[in-house]
């Protein structure tokens, strides 16, 4: 795990906490509760899922006909989707999505050097600050993030290098 500064600390709370405020108010007003998805071939996706069950949320692997798929959990109306997958899964799901309404708040792609490529809607900034601050954590950070920020969060002992993939949320509205 990287060596993380008091400050660093202190400046990732806030930056979670932001995040968790932005992102409630928008799921608390719709019907249904966050959706999680991910990719089954990917090692970041499946430690999203596993750390989402770990807090007890069941996150929703993206296989087999997933236009089908997708417009079937979207008849539940969920309040938002959160998903760990590759580039293609995430442009499919958003074109569902947004014919139902949701309109992508951030998208970041995570690369094996580390780093990370965002794009973000003004609202979803913290988001990315949040992905950077976890390093290659971010899967378990995101999970969180998606559950309900940093109240529900639980310590994990991880020491992972960073894996390629991208995370990406959809809000309804």
């Amino acid at each position: 795990m990287t060596p993380v500064s008091r400050r660093g600390f202190v400046a990732g709370a806030v930056v979670a906490s932001v995040a968790a405020a932005t992102l409630r108010p928008a799921a608390v007003a719709q019907t249904g509760n966050p959706a999680l998805l991910y990719n089954v071939d990917l090692g970041a996706g499946a430690r999203f899922a596993a750390h989402a069950e770990r807090l007890g949320t069941q996150a929703l692997a993206l296989e087999g006909d997933r236009v089908r798929q997708i417009q079937t959990l979207l008849a539940h109306e969920p309040s938002a989707l959160f998903g760990v997958s590759r580039n293609a899964d995430e442009y499919l799901v958003s074109e569902i999505a947004g014919q139902a309404g949701y309109r992508r708040l951030s998208l970041i792609q995570h690369r094996a050097a580390g780093d990370i490529v965002p794009s973000c809607a003004p609202e979803g900034v913290a988001i990315a600050t949040l992905a950077r601050l976890a390093g290659g954590r971010w899967p378990e950070a995101f999970a969180e993030l998606a559950i309900g920020g940093i109240e529900r969060c639980e310590p994990v002992s991880l020491t992972a290098p960073s894996e390629p993939a991208f995370s990406w949320v959809l809000m309804r509205g």
